[in-house]
């Protein structure tokens, strides 16, 4: 009798990352909001650590305060808290590069096509799918939207980040959840190696 092997989740590291991004920007079937859509949510969740539910209740005020204020607080739904977003120079760029700042600022960050109400989402299994079937096109099976989130706590971690500072950056109440998120790529390892 044969054992399955479970697949480990793979890492979305900065080198995944970009690969995806550039990937997606030469996707010829895909429709321009399609597009638009996807390099946000890849963008945002890559920087934030956001579960998809919680990057489709963002607003586009929502991105000019971020970028504004360079933190701004988002209620989770999940946890039923608050969490604090912070901008980077790296993730501030970025986001110049995907939005029009002078869009409503109660249009949805991820909105229905351009012909529909821009201030109604997207149906959260529907874009979860859609971002998965990217992800496996373009990094092949291991990888799913989940991975933006435990590849920015597993870098985080490497950089030798205390983990409480880990678990409120990233909405966790107990850091046992965040602790267990932390998995160490194989280039962490070989050059954590002290024989």
């Amino acid at each position: 009798m044969s054992k399955k092997i479970e697949r480990i989740k793979e890492n979305v590291t900065i080198k995944e990352y970009k690969k995806l991004m550039s990937f997606t920007k030469e996707h010829e079937s895909l429709r321009d909001n399609s597009k638009l859509n996807l390099l946000r949510a890849f963008t945002i969740l890559f920087y934030t650590g956001l579960r998809v539910n919680e990057l489709q209740a963002l607003r586009i005020g929502d991105i000019k305060e971020l970028i504004k204020n360079r933190s701004v607080k988002v209620e989770l739904d999940k946890t039923s808290t608050e969490r604090k977003l912070y901008l980077s120079n790296d993730f501030e760029k970025a986001l110049l590069e995907l939005f029009d700042l002078n869009e409503d600022d109660e249009n949805r960050v991820i909105a229905k096509g351009a012909n529909k109400n821009k201030k109604s989402g997207i149906h959260p299994i529907t874009f979860i799918t859609h971002i998965n079937k990217i992800m496996k096109e373009s990094l092949g099976t291991g990888f799913t939207s989940h991975s933006f989130r435990q590849g920015l706590i597993s870098e985080m971690g490497s950089k030798s980040v205390n983990v409480k500072i880990i678990s409120k950056f990233i909405g966790h109440r107990d850091v046992k959840t965040t602790l267990g998120y932390i998995k160490p790529t194989d280039s962490d390892i070989s050059q954590s190696l002290v024989r």
